[in-house]
């Protein structure tokens, strides 16, 4: 019997304009994907004294193989500078889509 895939829903918070290139950039990796604009809660002066910018952030969000996840976190680090000033990255398992044969599509592997 084939092992199927584990799907992870991969999280990544940036700055405004990051978020568009991140996801064209793992597009073809992903299952899924989807980039929305957040507005972050922090006081500006707080900002102002860490250093920290703009409180508007871009949200993307990835469904992915686990399997390539350590391969797709490299590439934020190297690429991006996620985690290293440019922004954070986490990363949810997922159990279940809707049902059964829902997430059985999304972990099929692609014919040859």
């Amino acid at each position: 019997m084939e092992k199927k895939p584990r799907l992870s829903l991969l999280a990544i918070i940036t700055e405004r304009g990051m978020g568009d290139p991140i996801s064209d950039y793992f597009a073809d990796s992903a299952f899924g994907f989807v980039t929305l604009l957040g507005h972050g809660t922090a006081k500006q002066h707080w900002l102002s004294l860490l250093g920290i910018g703009d409180i508007n952030k871009d949200l993307v969000a990835l469904l992915i193989n686990s399997d390539r996840l350590d391969g797709i976190k490299g590439a934020l680090e190297e690429r991006f500078k996620i985690g290293k000033g440019g922004g954070v990255a986490f990363c949810l398992h997922v159990q279940s889509i809707a049902d059964a044969r829902v997430l059985s599509c999304f972990s099929e592997e692609e014919e040859a």
